[in-house]
């Protein structure tokens, strides 16, 4: 087998030195109770990467979850073409659908029973996908190779899951509130904005000011003329 990425021998669909490369985005454990009368409890966990998902999953070769077996399971990302709502042991569970391309072509089908966080599991392929498609193609292109052919993002048939995969809209920004104009200027109310550098020490002068004439020592009309001043210096 060949790494998808760069075309190196590999074990797996991604090799270890394209391994190196990863940096998991998403990731989760949890148990959930298989089989109809003796229930056994089963752990999965599973991982979203810039590369693969992986994980220990329920994988099976159709969508019904027939012969389903669970396992390790490490994939490309990018062959990751549907993620589902389907019914798995009589209850509503999560399908994530793989699609092997080139030589090594397939058709296989994650489950994730019991499996909480189907939103932000979809959000996370959804990214992830964007950034699995730019690292391969640094990747193909620093050793030399063709491009990876465009893929797409995940689809859903679950409306609510398409929901949370598709874009949140972006919001307008509010716009900035413009200064009211033809304000007449007092000396209570000075606008110091563009005027003033250091706003701090016409404030305390300002404060003197009044000190003194609430102590007596400024007339109403002086502290006005001495405010005045200050006014036309700043």
């Amino acid at each position: 087998m060949k790494c998808l990425i760069c075309g190196s021998e590999s074990s797996n669909e991604v090799c270890n030195k394209c391994i190196r490369l990863e940096k998991i985005l998403y990731q989760k454990e949890w148990s959930f109770k298989e089989g109809m009368l003796l229930k056994k409890t089963e752990d999965y966990r599973v991982a979203v990467s810039n590369l693969r998902i992986s994980g220990r999953l329920a994988i099976s070769d159709n969508p019904k979850g027939l012969n389903s077996r669970i396992d390790n399971i490490s994939h490309y990302l990018l062959n990751v073409k549907e993620c589902s709502q389907v019914t798995y042991s009589g209850k509503k569970t999560l399908m994530v659908t793989l699609e092997g391309t080139g030589s090594q072509k397939y058709t296989r089908y994650l489950f994730l029973p019991g499996f909480e966080e189907g939103d932000q599991f979809v959000n996370a392929i959804f990214d992830a996908k964007n950034k699995a498609a730019s690292l391969t193609e640094r990747i193909r292109q620093s050793n030399g190779m063709a491009s990876a052919s465009p893929v797409s993002a995940p689809s859903s048939s679950d409306s609510a899951v398409r929901a949370a995969a598709a874009p949140k809209p972006v919001m307008p920004a509010a716009p900035t509130p413009s200064a009211p104009s033809g304000m007449p200027n007092t000396t209570d109310t000075v606008a110091l904005a563009g005027i003033a550098e250091d706003i701090s020490e016409f404030e305390t002068k300002i404060k003197k000011l009044k000190v003194l004439r609430d102590n007596g020592i400024l007339s109403d009309e002086e502290y006005e003329a001495e405010k005045k001043k200050l006014v036309s210096i700043f």
